[in-house]
């Protein structure tokens, strides 16, 4: 085991401290994310022999806090006739599928897409859905003798994200058939046998592929109005079609009776920024889902200046519903912020007198941007012509908006500069922020949960200027 010290991150003016990224290779999708005796497991699309997308196979990583990462050896190489493709893990812990041992605490079981190549022997260029077990709490795998467990015979079925559904005593299966715009349900008593159960479309989602779908479940706190209940949040990615162009994360509020999901509303951004994508969350979570997502864009994803290594994780974020006064629902999320980051209530700051703080080290930014208050928070990387901006604000609309046109050293993703406008509530005198900067990755939450923006920026700069602007 190897752990990225902070010594070796202060020499990459790029790599993050408590954001998640590869040690020396490309990084894609979160998968497997499972919370199994007491580790939060993270695996991800990985090619271990490169810096771009290829030869996909399952890296891994462990943690105990979800801020500071351990690697692991890679948990699931890919062949020559087979890539490894996106998945999920469960604990078995009642032995279902008769792969632990007698006796034994049950295993951990990853279901993953085999991509087969063309030199497969039977099924060349087919997705199908497959297993692997381990019975070392998840440090080394073994692939199931009978793979795959189902398979449709298409090229684009992949994807499936497992959980347990204790009110029908059956495994779920979720998974996509990519450009058909498809999600597809099986369920199962052993995870070995699979039937089909249910199929759902939407016609309000429909960019290119739709990839990495979820199924959550959330608890809906009650009101004067109506008692809590529970909810269900189908998580779906898209590419292109995102929100803020490229790829994207959107979310579908709905029910879940075991077998059939249905949904009366409208999808809506996971996440406004350009950099959250295939987002999807840990088995073995009690209490609101943790998420986690690939903070990168398919339009722009192999261009990211920092090779070896590319790409990085989001902070992890928790996910809940909660009613609207007119009593629709609407999708709360709350980053998991890594403690003792020093912390700056920009509320309290003059203006136009800069606050100072080292960009090599992570910051959180607080305040709030109101039209008779703060318009805009302007982060001014390094000096002189290197200088870089990353500025937080209203547009001439009210609505608030993370621009990073002017925030990277080098040219970067110059048709993605600025997050999908958020829409504070009607009536409201302000919109709340919070600002983590971990180097190369920002994360912002606005107005309490409601809205979420991820971005990657390249400053290359030891020092920033955060400057408050308020109006006159």
């Amino acid at each position: 085991m190897t752990i990225t010290s902070p010594s070796r991150q202060r020499t990459d003016q790029h790599r993050p401290q408590f954001h998640l990224t590869p040690e020396a290779t490309w990084m894609n999708d979160p998968n497997g994310l499972i919370h199994h005796d007491g580790v939060w497991h993270a695996f991800f699309q990985n090619n271990p022999f490169g810096s771009t997308w290829g030869n996909m196979s399952w890296g891994h990583a462990v943690s105990d806090d979800l801020a500071t990462w351990t690697h692991l050896p890679v948990a699931l190489l890919c062949s020559e006739t087979e890539m490894i493709f996106s998945g999920s893990i469960v604990h078995d812990a009642a032995n279902t599928s008769g792969l632990g041992a007698p006796g034994e605490d049950g295993p951990l079981v990853a279901f993953y897409t085999s991509a087969y190549t063309p030199e497969h022997a039977t099924a060349p260029g087919i997705q199908a859905q497959s297993i692997a077990f381990s019975l070392d709490g998840g440090t080394t795998w073994d692939f199931y003798a009978e793979n795959p467990v189902l398979t449709r015979d298409s090229e684009n079925f992949r994807d499936p994200k497992v959980f347990f559904h204790p009110e029908s005593g059956r495994w779920v299966m979720v998974t996509v058939e990519a450009l058909d715009h498809a999600v597809h349900l099986h369920t199962s008593t052993d995870l070995l046998s699979w039937e089909p159960a249910s199929t759902v479309t939407h016609p309000g989602l429909d960019g290119g592929i739709w990839e990495c779908p979820d199924l959550l479940r959330v608890q809906v706190p009650g009101t004067d109005r109506a008692p809590g209940r529970e909810a269900w949040v189908l998580v779906i990615s898209t590419n292109p079609g995102g929100p803020a162009g490229g790829s994207g994360t959107y979310a579908l509020i709905g029910d879940f009776d075991g077998t059939r999901f249905t949904s009366d509303a409208s999808p809506v951004p996971l996440d406004l920024g350009q950099d959250c994508y295939a987002t999807v969350s840990f088995s073995g979570v009690d209490g609101d889902p943790v998420l986690l997502g690939w903070m990168n864009n398919w339009a722009y994803a192999e261009q990211t200046p920092t090779a070896p290594w590319r790409s990085a994780m989001t902070l992890p974020r928790t996910l809940h519903v909660e009613p609207a006064a007119d009593g629709t629902l609407h999708v709360v999320q709350h980053a998991i912020v890594p403690g003792g980051l020093r912390s700056v209530d920009l509320d309290a700051a003059v203006d136009g007198e800069p606050v100072q703080l080292d960009a090599d080290e992570p910051f959180l930014l607080r305040g709030t941007l109101s039209p008779q208050g703060a318009r805009r928070i302007v982060l001014r990387f390094g000096a002189g012509p290197a200088q870089r901006e990353l500025v937080l604000g209203l547009d001439p609309e009210g609505h608030v908006v993370l621009d990073r046109s002017r925030a990277h050293l080098e040219p970067f993703a110059p048709d993605h500069s600025r997050s999908l406008p958020y829409s504070p509530l009607a009536g409201a005198e302000g919109v709340a922020f919070d600002l983590v900067v971990d180097r190369s990755c920002v994360d912002l939450e606005l107005d309490g949960g409601r809205a979420m923006v991820s971005q990657q920026i390249f400053p290359a700069a030891d020092t920033v200027a955060v400057l408050v602007e308020r109006s006159a």
